[in-house]
């Protein structure tokens, strides 16, 4: 019996007692049956059983199609993230305890949906996944706003321990392309991480938004320039102070193809 029936015979039989008598009973019960069933026809009271409740807050229950979803799209992140993880060898504790976090507070994942996101771990680190198939799941599923926070998110795991590998630089820029993201998005990802690096465009005489080949050529062009047998003959003061701007050259040259992912 759907509930405003109950409700309504309830409060009939309890008006038609305060009155006494059966036939005063009966007829506040049959009334209080139409009018509870008016009540439903309304939709004003819910149908349907209560969910149970849960230190205190409803329970969230969810169609099939929405955990088949979420299910799909976590066995997908989590194929990324061991990737971006293993990609300079073993995976690390505190690795693992970054993926959770991100699942757990930037997702919002119960203790339930983490459960998963254990067994997914585990599962993609017995068989290695395919970083391509999982990043276009993923582009499919998220807006381009979302995909950079993810994006921005493997940067902070592959630095967790304080240093880009150049593996970890290609993966990123594996998952990036995957993700349908632009060059300049991904630098501007980058960027996050490691600043636009002003310094070192400016000891290479240029600005960030240099090509490829301005910022090869000026490094050929100051390396020749500075490099430290031109001023052998100069004494040993000469050659440590090229030898010094030398390494600096080389050094702006190399951060530079980081930031760009080179």
């Amino acid at each position: 019996m759907a509930p405003g029936k109950v409700l309504g015979a309830m409060l009939g039989l309890a008006l038609g007692l305060l009155i006494g008598g059966p036939l005063a009973i009966v007829l506040l019960v049959v009334a209080g049956l139409v009018v509870g069933h008016q009540v439903d026809e309304l939709n004003l009271l819910p149908s349907g059983k209560v969910e149970p409740e849960k230190n205190g807050k409803p329970v969230e229950t969810r169609s099939p199609q929405e955990l088949a979803a979420q299910d799909h799209f976590a066995r997908h992140l989590c194929a990324l993230f061991i990737e971006v993880a293993r990609a300079d060898g073993d995976v690390v504790r505190d690795e693992v305890r970054m993926v959770r976090e991100y699942f757990e507070q930037r997702l919002k994942y119960g203790p339930e949906a983490l459960g998963l996101v254990r067994r997914y771990l585990k599962e993609h680190l017995a068989r290695p996944p395919s970083l391509e198939h999982a990043a276009a799941a993923c582009r499919d599923e998220l807006p381009a706003s979302e995909r950079m926070l993810l994006l921005d998110a493997l940067y902070g795991l592959a630095l967790v321990d304080g240093h880009l590998q150049r593996a970890e630089q290609d993966t990123l820029r594996r998952v990036s392309q995957g993700l349908g993201l632009s060059e300049e998005e991904f630098r501007s990802v980058t960027a996050r991480h490691f600043g636009d690096g002003q310094v070192h465009y400016a000891r290479l005489g240029l600005t960030p938004e240099a090509s490829d080949a301005d910022v090869k050529r000026a490094f050929r062009q100051l390396a020749a320039t500075h490099h430290p047998d031109r001023v052998a003959n100069l004494g040993k003061g000469a050659v440590e102070q090229a030898s010094r701007r030398f390494q600096e050259i080389r050094e702006s040259y190399e951060e530079i193809l980081r930031l760009r992912g080179k």
